[in-house]
């Protein structure tokens, strides 16, 4: 079986620094074809024929439909066959054929305002039909009664976005809109980018690890499974007898086997090896890296240490539809991607795969111990290392973990085509989950703590999930056991309200519940609650606070220590919020370094000394 990483972003980790024009990995396959077939590169070794995907467009009225097919046809006529109708109900008889045919939807384009049925029927309608298809619903420039329909339908995930008409000149209007559905199915539904391959055993949790390890930092690579023909023929072509699996093979000839994530990241990312600047930040998740975005950009030497995957948790959020300025929505994986390049050319340097584990004073200067043994000086630290989800205590399902059970959202959507799926968790990360598995699932059952989805959950997402037909919920459940035999077939799920158990397909388990911080390395050195948080401004205790000024907004009980994003005490936990606190946090670490100019060297050292004895 063959995985790549469709749903990678076009931007990702400078791969070998060596050729940064080689960074932003984006496709420009340009495919000929008069047959309506076109050559798809197969890395197997053949070349396979693959049918124009469709882009539908339905409109009653004649002259606007003709403009829009020639508008499309012109633009995307070589990539995609454009298909017109002058009715809902002639549009769905042919979405059946289509069916019928084996062949692929990709774009549904409808007018809102046809007799028959409205726009919005009809992508409500074939929304179960063919829910894999790009949605998108036609609107005259002016129509302000249509707002209220838009907007619900968009809550409720039956259209993906809206266009306007008239839309001329399409270069402006329609080409750029079209262009951005195009490519997200795309991301799904074609295999990606391949620079790197790895082989392994698919159900090996090592296995898993790496794929998200690569997946979540966006690096384009395919996996094949140990003893596949792909894989055989791979392992020829390079002249190598692999003595551990899984095994990397990467795009300069080198071979991995059984590598660690620092050598992987090593080998196919930007480790840096200056390991002295103004700015050190721990943690690249929103907080972190809008914190080096600022840092870089107003010329502080930043440096970030991300012990797994840039993005952190949300990274993982399939579609963040409430973040500013992305109407439409933006997956958590390519607004963290887009923040890396944002600090990368800002010149934040980057150490990927070591984690902190002591912090120490020496003179002015604040020293970071890495998991390698080595250090890092820095003027001030931002600790930005953000919260895991907890695990659950349930001793059958431990035999799962890695192979069945993961404590994220899996980036590979194709992996869990026509499975029974199950997501634990009443949070945003959960429902968004739920909300994008269910488009590739059999089935999707989320399994909430609670007694209503909106006591954790944003609005937007309860109501999508309400019109979600391939969604069940269960309220007022939590999971007690788990059966089969190499890979998870069955939970066992407890109703707390009516003391009944129930046991349910399930072949992958997403567990996405509750937080705990990553702060186990600040113990004795920073002031935190009793669940690990980080005490900061007015949360600090004044008694240990031994300097005159009162510590800043996000300053920690030691002087020159910020906290900021999921990990602070009383932080709110939105990626809005966090990328607000790493903005905040610049401003603060300016005002230290100013302040600790004046101060000198020896009196910041009895600082620090003084606030550990404190904490």
């Amino acid at each position: 079986m063959r995985f790549s990483t469709g749903d990678a972003p076009s931007r990702s980790l400078q791969l070998g620094v060596k050729n940064p024009k080689v960074a932003g990995f984006k496709r420009t396959e340009s495919f000929m074809s008069t047959a309506g077939l076109t050559d798809l590169p197969d890395i197997r070794g053949s070349t396979q024929m693959v049918e124009r995907p469709v882009i539908m467009v339905i409109d009653d009225e004649p002259d606007a439909l003709a403009a829009m097919l020639d508008a499309l046809t012109r633009r995307f006529g070589g990539d995609y066959r454009v298909v017109p109708h002058l009715s809902g109900h002639a549009a769905l008889a042919g979405v059946a054929k289509i069916q019928e045919e084996k062949l692929e939807i990709a774009l549904i384009i409808a007018d809102q305002r046809m007799p028959e049925m409205t726009g919005r029927e009809f992508l409500a309608r074939v929304r179960s039909i063919v829910p894999t298809a790009k949605r998108a619903l036609m609107v005259d420039w002016g129509d302000h009664e249509v707002s209220s329909t838009v907007l619900q339908a968009c809550a409720l995930g039956e259209l993906d976005n809206y266009l306007y008409k008239p839309w001329t000149p399409a270069e402006v209007h329609l080409y750029p809109l079209i262009s951005e559905f195009l490519a997200e199915w795309t991301r799904v539904h074609r295999p990606g980018m391949e620079l790197i391959y790895v082989v392994g055993d698919e159900q090996a949790p090592r296995s898993n690890e790496i794929r998200e390890l690569l997946n979540r930092n966006g690096i384009p690579f395919g996996f094949y499974e140990v003893g596949s023909e792909p894989a055989n023929r791979l392992i020829k072509e390079r002249g190598a007898e692999i003595a551990a699996f899984p095994a990397i093979f990467l795009h300069d000839g080198a071979i991995l086997g059984d590598p660690t994530d620092a050598q992987i990241m090593d080998a196919v990312g930007e480790t840096s090896h200056e390991l002295s600047c103004d700015v050190a930040v721990v943690g690249a998740g929103p907080a972190g890296l809008t914190a080096a975005v600022y840092a870089g950009s107003e010329g502080l030497r930043t440096l970030v240490v991300e012990r797994h995957v840039v993005g952190g948790q949300a990274g993982a959020s399939s579609l963040i539809r409430n973040y500013l300025g992305f109407p439409r929505g933006i997956s958590g994986a390519e607004l963290t991607q887009r923040a890396y390049q944002q600090a990368w050319l800002f010149g934040a340097k980057f150490v990927f795969a070591r984690e902190v584990t002591g912090l120490r004073s020496r003179g002015a200067r604040k020293v970071l111990i890495l998991s390698d043994g080595r250090e890092i000086t820095a003027k001030a630290v931002v600790v930005a290392t953000g919260a895991k989800y907890r695990r659950l205590e349930i001793p059958s399902l431990d035999r799962f973990v890695g192979k069945s059970i993961f404590y994220t959202t899996f980036g590979e959507s194709r992996f869990v085509s026509d499975l029974h799926v199950a997501v634990v968790g009443g949070g945003n990360s959960a429902a968004q989950a739920a909300i994008h598995l269910a488009r590739f699932a059999r089935r999707v059952t989320l399994i909430v703590r609670s007694n209503a989805l909106g006591k954790g959950m944003s609005d937007y997402l309860v109501q999508q999930i309400g019109s979600a037909p391939g969604i069940d919920v269960r309220l007022d459940s939590e999971i007690v056991g788990g059966e089969g035999s190499d890979r998870l077939e069955r939970l066992i799920i407890q109703d707390k309200k009516r003391h009944t158990s129930e046991t349910i397909p399930a072949t992958l388990l997403f567990v996405l519940i509750g937080a705990i911080p990553h702060t186990d390395w600040l113990a004795g050195v920073a002031q935190r609650d009793s669940k690990g948080f980080i005490a900061t401004g007015h949360d600090v205790d004044a008694n240990a606070w031994l300097i005159q000024r009162k510590p800043m907004s996000f300053e920690t009980g030691v002087p020159g220590l910020f906290a900021i994003g999921d990990v602070r005490l009383g932080s709110t936990k939105r990626v809005a919020s966090a990328v607000g606190e790493g903005a905040g946090a610049v401003e603060n670490i300016h005002r230290y370094l100013n302040e600790t100019h004046q101060s000198g060297a020896n009196e910041e050292e009895r600082f620090f000394a003084a606030s550990v004895r404190a904490a």
